[in-house]
């Protein structure tokens, strides 16, 4: 999987979602650790969409934050 992932799309994309929330990723920390869970994705969504993710877990162990990204 990291041999497909390109660097430079990921800096496009963490910039893309940093600009549409109006904060920055946690210093030090990857791109795929801070949306992996879904929270920044429901929250992105919910900026473009306002209301289009009701529910966002926070909390729950992992298949809670798997419902964030389905």
């Amino acid at each position: 999987v990291l041999a497909k992932r390109d660097p430079q799309q990921e800096k496009e994309a963490q910039e893309w979602i940093e600009a549409v929330l109006g904060r920055k990723f946690p210093v030090g920390e990857l791109f795929e650790d801070v949306i992996r869970d879904g929270q920044v994705l429901c929250e992105v969504m919910n900026k473009l969409a306002p209301g289009s993710v009701p529910k966002i877990n926070t909390s729950g162990g992992q298949f809670k934050m798997m419902e964030n990204i389905n």
